[in-house]
Order: C-alpha cells, then sequence, then structure tokens
C-alpha cells in the first residue's frame, strides 16, 4: 500500500478515536449566590475531560466561559492528537519495512 494513502486511512481512525480521549480542556466557573448582602462568589478553574463530553456540556456552558473559543482550541488539539497518532504509526510501519528488507 502507498504510504500516502496509509497515512490518510490512518488519519481517519485516529480522527475517529481521539474524541474519546479524556485530552481536552474546559475552562470550568463556579458560581455561589450568597444570602447576605455580599457579592457572589466565582470560582474559575479547569478540568480535562474528552471531547464528547465536553460538547454534552457546551449548551449549559456560560458565556464568561468562552464555550466557541475552548471548542475551536479543542478540535485543534484533537486534529492535532490525531496528525501524530498517524504519524508515530506511520513512522512504525516505515521501521518495519526497513527491517524487512535489510533481512532479505
Amino acid at each position: 500500500m502507498k504510504r500516502i494513502i496509509r497515512f490518510f486511512l490512518v488519519l481517519i481512525a485516529a480522527l475517529i478515536f481521539v474524541p474519546f480521549l479524556p485530552l481536552y480542556i474546559e475552562r470550568t466557573m463556579i458560581r455561589s449566590w450568597r444570602v447576605d448582602q455580599s457579592p457572589d462568589i466565582i470560582d474559575w478553574g479547569w478540568t480535562i475531560r474528552t471531547l464528547t463530553s465536553y460538547w454534552s456540556d457546551y449548551n449549559y456552558l456560560a458565556p464568561e466561559q468562552q464555550p466557541v473559543l475552548w471548542l475551536g482550541v479543542n478540535l485543534a488539539l484533537g486534529f492535532i492528537y490525531a496528525l501524530v497518532i498517524a504519524f508515530v504509526i506511520d513512522q512504525f510501519f516505515v521501521r518495519r519495512a526497513r527491517g524487512n528488507k535489510s533481512l532479505n
């Protein structure tokens, strides 16, 4: 099989697989309502999630969390993860083919 075709097939398979990896970031915001006269307490943080769980909670994110920005960042991360996986697998096949040629 030609190397470029193999690379794209592995890339497509990796693009299907990477949304389920827990390697995506989400900006979290917890707002505590106060009963007394003091203002609300807002705690900011980060969490690591899968892309599918991020997408399932996307509608519930507050505008202050910049969900569009972080969705773009997470989609770019997913594509980068898929490229790295495809490159590593391609290099594995290249080295295996070189090893088979040296044995002959």
